[in-house]
């Protein structure tokens, strides 16, 4: 934007202003906060915040007209009440009080009536009388409050209930019991809607005195509401009437109250940080020093894009980081930084927007004709050439022959880089299209780079090629296309971030991609029972193995500068960290890390988790999550005794059957050699006879017609003896004689065992006979010279015999065997 001549003398008394700011801002002590505000839009239930508390660990609780709300850096979640989750408080007037109780509750007072939220499930409470019940309160209750301890007390009738002390005191005052405290544990306070504060010896249970109102004239003209905040031996009380308001301290050693303000409108609450009380108001909100009784009234506070408000605020709380909280009537919750920006932003309709644009004109130079792709070119004190690409910023140094190509891998938040400059620590800063980047130049290096952006106060356009320049007090001034913005590194405060102590907190939980929730069943396993919040293990089955975690760093402050610190016991062992610049999407713009856990064998593993501002500074310990990945059940420990259970039942039945096969194998061993034995002995009987003279006296055949088993045997032995005869002992086996013979070992046995009481006389007719046959199919022999040879009595009955065996005569069987 071009600047005339008849500018000149205007700009000239603005310069002087400008250069004077920095100074002047100093002098004035606590700079005006710029604040950033989150509504629905956002995902907040209702605009109207009542009020806000912050958890140990950081999370931050607003209540809103119907609804609790969370938050955890990333999105506000709510839950809602409903009808079954309202206790009545008869007595109860007032707006909204949230209090935390020391049994995991949190307990939100509103107009005759109080819900319960049990913060291990982040749920309301159905029977909150039973609850009340459980912490020991039986009677009606009619109001309900809570001390600095976070003991609860409960009013009934005219007697307070400690159930956490287990005290009672009976109400002095006919006026309503508006709030109750506990003094240094010693003493039980009561501030009552006239202004008389009862005190008595909590050790004793005795009533000490009444400490009277200030505002004694009229005792009820601030009776609608009370607020009371401690801090040490002080108590600060808000006491507001019908159109207005008075603050007032309480000095309880000395029993003496100071008033600090009155006002002609509402007082809503407040808070107490560094030293300085803040007060919400109808109208802004009010900041007093409680050292000197200074006060400031903030009616309007400055939103970002130099946007103002005037709202009324309803209730205001810092959290772990000193970032400011600001919950409002209308316009949901506004928040501020626990530091100011260094970066101030111009736009073209202000006057010094054209004063910094005249000082970029006298000593900005154009640059010489660059080539395609680059932006600008910069020449730093040690000679290091940096040019701005398309791509990234590009470094040269003297000393070394290749280039450095510097791109978001290595922390740029964006490449387009337009505007390049040195600061006085010899830090490189460059205007990008998305932000101004800062390179820190540590030990000849590029190391951490940090990139600030619209919620840093920088406005989220492109900056102009070239137009910057540094003064000679450090301040650097920037173009971009709407904007002229104007910062001294000299203000920032990286140094005092190390000492911010953030807590890493679980938000999110998702297994084989199904979002967990408190009792959900997944594939029928409840996976957890609690808020995820409150959660420091996870038991998954075998099959339930990829999980995704996402955590908050609660780093509200500048959360695109939050680095974790990583390690999983059992996955890897080695620290690793991660931030928003080196992890490839693990830590997302909100600061938020997403650790992906995919096929994860059984076992059991750790994820230890450190959050921090520094990247080489962690001074928090280590937050721990177990994971509990289930073996298969037959692959479990039950499982795994069972099987060694049956593999020992079946040894013992192994060794019980070997014992008993062996045993039966030595009996059957010993019978088939019995058995050999008595068939020897009998082919030795037989033979013993073989000499002898068969007769009809001595040789009389009993096998009578239709004995099979007899005829049997005969058979079996007439191919046994044969076989006996031309064998030795070691090469006969009942087997092999069951072979023989045709029949099964077990009937062979049989067979045997139940003839051997049988005269062999007949196996030895029987053998002599099938000699006798065999000698007339293969020799001439005559009948006699046959019966003569084989010890027949007589020819005769040699023939006799035989055609008994045969029906053949011998003379008979050998022509039918020749033909």
């Amino acid at each position: 934007m071009p600047v005339s001549r008849s500018h000149f003398p205007r700009l000239s008394i603005l310069l002087v202003a400008c250069l004077l700011m920095p100074t002047v801002a100093k002098a004035l002590g606590d700079p005006d906060r710029i604040f950033l505000s989150y509504d629905a839009s956002n995902g907040l239930a209702d605009n109207s915040a009542q009020s806000i508390k912050v958890t140990k660990t950081g999370r931050m609780v607003i209540s809103t007209i119907g609804h609790i709300n969370f938050y955890d850096g990333d999105a506000f979640v709510h839950i809602d009440p409903g009808n079954d989750h309202v206790f009545p408080l008869p007595k109860y007037n007032g707006h909204y009080h949230l209090y935390f109780d020391r049994h995991h509750h949190l307990w939100v007072k509103d107009k005759r009536q109080v819900t319960c939220v049990d913060l291990t499930v982040e749920s309301f409470i159905k029977n909150v009388g039973a609850v009340i019940k459980e912490m020991g309160m039986t009677k009606p209750v009619d109001d309900m409050f809570g001390d600095i301890n976070n003991n609860m007390w409960f009013l009934s009738g005219n007697t307070l209930y400690g159930t956490d002390d287990k005290k009672e005191f009976k109400l002095r005052h006919a006026a309503e019991l508006q709030d109750v405290d506990v003094y240094n544990k010693k003493l039980h306070l009561q501030f009552y809607a006239n202004g008389v504060v009862s005190v008595y010896d909590m050790e004793k249970n005795r009533f000490l005195c009444d400490i009277p109102a200030l505002t004694s004239d009229d005792p009820l003209r601030y009776s609608d509401s009370s607020v009371i905040l401690p801090d040490s031996n002080l108590y600060y009380q808000i006491r507001n009437g019908n159109k207005e308001s008075v603050l007032m301290r309480l000095d309880i050693e000395k029993r003496q109250w100071t008033t600090l303000m009155r006002l002609p409108y509402h007082l809503n609450n407040m808070v107490m940080r560094d030293g300085m009380l803040y007060v919400a108001s109808e109208y802004g909100y009010w900041v007093y020093d409680v050292e000197t009784g200074d006060s400031q009234h903030i009616e309007t506070v400055k939103l970002s894009r130099n946007r103002t408000l005037q709202t009324d605020i309803n209730t205001i709380a810092f959290d772990r980081q000193g970032g400011m909280w600001l919950g409002t009537e209308r316009r949901g919750i506004l928040y501020s930084r626990p530091f100011r920006s260094p970066f101030t932003n111009y736009s073209w309709n202000q006057p010094e927007a054209l004063v910094y644009e005249a000082l970029l004109n006298k000593n900005v130079t154009e640059q010489a004709l660059l080539p395609r792709h680059v932006n600008c070119q910069y020449r730093d004190s040690r000679g290091w050439l940096w040019t701005g690409l398309y791509t990234g910023l590009q470094l040269n140094r003297p000393d070394q022959q290749s280039y450095t190509m510097i791109t978001e891998k290595d922390g740029l938040r964006n490449e387009m880089i337009h505007s390049i400059i040195e600061d006085d620590n010899h830090d490189i800063w460059v205007g990008t299209s998305f932000g101004i980047s800062h390179l820190q130049i540590v030990n000849g290096k590029v190391g951490h780079i940090e990139t600030y952006i619209q919620s840093d106060n920088v406005p989220n356009e492109s900056f102009v090629n070239g137009r910057v320049m540094k003064q000679p007090d450090g301040t650097i001034i920037m173009q971009s296309l709407d904007h002229i913005v104007v910062f001294n590194p000299k203000n920032l405060i990286q140094d005092s971030l190390k000492s911010f102590r953030l807590a890493p907190k679980l938000v999110r939980v998702q297994v084989n991609g199904h979002q967990i929730e408190p009792g959900m069943e997944l594939e029928g396993k409840v996976i957890i029972d609690r808020a995820v919040s409150r959660l420091w293990e996870i038991n998954v089955d075998y099959d339930q193995n990829t999980l995704s975690l996402v955590f908050s760093g609660l780093n509200f402050a500048r959360p695109i500068q939050t680095y974790y610190r990583v390690r999983v016991q059992g996955l890897f062992n080695d620290w690793r960290v991660y931030s928003y610049t080196n992890s490839r999407g693990m830590v997302d713009p909100k600061g938020l890390l997403h650790m992906q856990l995919s096929a994860l064998k059984p076992g059991k593993y750790v994820v230890e988790v450190q959050v921090s501002m520094d990247p080489d500074h962690f001074e928090m310990r280590p937050y721990h999550w177990n994971i509990n990945v289930d073996e298969p059940w037959w692959r479990s420990t039950g499982i795994y005794l069972l099987l060694g259970l049956i593999l020992l039942l079946l040894g013992i039945a192994n060794v019980v059957l070997f014992n008993k096969n062996t045993r039966m194998a030595m009996l059957r061993n010993s019978k088939e050699n019995d058995i050999l034995r008595r068939i020897s002995n009998y082919v030795k009987r037989c033979d013993e006879l073989h000499e002898e003279v068969l007769s009809l006296a001595n040789t009389t055949d009993n096998t009578e017609v239709g004995d099979e088993e007899n005829k049997e045997f005969i058979d079996a032995m007439l191919l046994i003896v044969p076989y006996l005869h031309t064998h030795s002992a070691n090469q006969v086996s009942m087997r092999k004689l069951a072979e023989l013979t045709g029949l099964e070992v077990s009937r062979l046995f049989e067979l045997l065992s139940t003839n051997f009481y049988q005269n062999p006389r007949q196996m030895v007719a029987k053998l002599r006979i099938q000699e006798a046959a065999e000698l007339l199919r293969t020799t001439k022999k005559s009948v006699e010279q046959i019966a003569d040879e084989l010890k027949f009595i007589s020819p005769n009955y040699f023939i006799a015999v035989f055609y008994h065996q045969y029906r053949q005569t011998p003379l008979d069987y050998r022509k039918s065997r020749a033909l």
